[in-house]
């Protein structure tokens, strides 16, 4: 919190875009674009305190939903607090993280996670909603639509979904009228498809630094054509490699992910609904980190599922832990994208996993028709 007041922590920038709406009632998009708009409006209310009080705020906020998010998983994956305490150590300098910087991602966790529970427990309606509320914060978790669908085929479902975007667009036009809301919208749409798109992006050096630990950045850091002098040259260098073809590999990579995702949720129906609806949350969750042009070190806290998942392999979750430490601490290791190949090699454990477990129950319940047979 005395980070936040000070200055020295992100939530300065959404502040400033949220106090310029409170105190005009009008938009500063291009301040925090890559934030939803509705996310300006939604804090409106909290800028009107001064800096150092909406941080502490924030940050009560942000504990709450933490506080409340291992009840959640619970009810999600039918694991105690006990038995996610492994899982918790694997990925709590993301939440530190999180925490220090004053991001949203503990509270967009803890909404998408609430919004699986109600669904699993046929409230599909409220759940899609909340995961859509997470998405007026940050366009990430709305991936989580997909989760819920893959699990629930339901018109409730899509009207949960509608439900949240007349939400979206209510708060809008309440706050700035008809005519702000659309020109809000439209500037939006204009800085995301030119500055801020993943070419805007490489092409104004920006956001090279080792943080960002996206797929297309590491590998411009990589073997991208940056000055040989540049900071923000990764500790190795691969050949040179054009825009088109690293786009070309991010975009591979990312397809291979959801060819791997579908296969996924056809596997997870025949498992028991806990264990399916977990194993969609974890693969989501990492799909969504690979297909991101930024991805910054709290991030990776989205990995929690995963490893939830992977809870019975005790000594992996150990392995987890340091790995992440490691890379968290070593500036070189995540310039490499360390963090990006711990995620996606989970991503490929989860999904054998899954797949163990489908062969597994399949011939199971292949023995019983056998056995009733005779």
């Amino acid at each position: 919190m005395q980070r936040g007041a000070s200055r020295a922590s992100d939530f300065k920038y959404v502040y400033g875009a949220a106090r310029h709406v409170w105190e005009h009632r009008a938009l500063s998009v291009r301040s925090q674009a890559r934030y939803p708009i509705t996310f300006h409006v939604l804090l409106a209310p909290l800028a009107a305190f001064p800096l150092g009080v909406a941080v502490a705020l924030w940050a009560v906020l942000s504990l709450a939903a933490i506080a409340a998010l291992p009840h959640v998983l619970e009810g999600l994956s039918g694991r105690g607090l006990r038995q996610q305490l492994l899982a918790w150590a694997s990925v709590l300098p993301f939440f530190i993280d999180a925490l220090v910087l004053g991001q949203s991602d503990p509270i967009n966790l803890f909404l998408v996670a609430a919004g699986l529970l109600l669904a699993c427990k046929n409230r599909c309606m409220a759940g899609a909603w909340l995961i859509g509320l997470a998405g007026l914060v940050k366009f990430l978790p709305l991936v989580h639509w997909g989760t819920l669908l893959s699990r629930k085929r339901s018109w409730s479902v899509w009207l949960g979904i509608v439900l949240s975007m007349a939400t979206g667009l209510g708060l809008l036009v309440a706050v700035l009228g008809t005519s702000g809301a659309q020109d809000g919208i439209r500037q939006q749409i204009a800085y995301l498809r030119g500055r801020h798109s993943p070419l805007g992006i490489i092409e104004r050096g920006a956001d090279l630094r080792p943080n960002n630990e996206s797929i297309p950045m590491v590998l411009v850091r990589l073997c991208g054509d940056l000055p040989q002098e540049s900071e923000r040259l990764a500790p190795i260098r691969l050949p040179r490699l054009s825009v088109r073809a690293i786009f070309g590999v991010w975009y591979g990579t990312v397809g291979l992910l959801a060819a791997g995702w579908l296969a996924a949720a056809y596997l997870a129906s025949g498992l028991p609904p806990g264990r399916g609806w977990l194993a969609i949350f974890a693969l989501s969750s990492i799909l969504m980190l690979a297909s991101t042009p930024i991805c910054w070190n709290h991030y990776f806290l989205w990995t929690l599922p995963a490893a939830l998942f992977l809870g019975h392999r005790r000594r992996l979750l150990g392995t987890l832990a340091a790995a992440n430490l490691g890379v968290t601490l070593c500036s070189a290791a995540r310039a490499l994208g360390g963090h990006m190949m711990i995620a996606i090699g989970l991503f490929g454990l989860v999904l054998t996993d899954l797949a163990n477990s489908g062969s597994g129950a399949l011939d199971a319940g292949q023995e019983t028709t056998n056995f009733s047979r005779n």
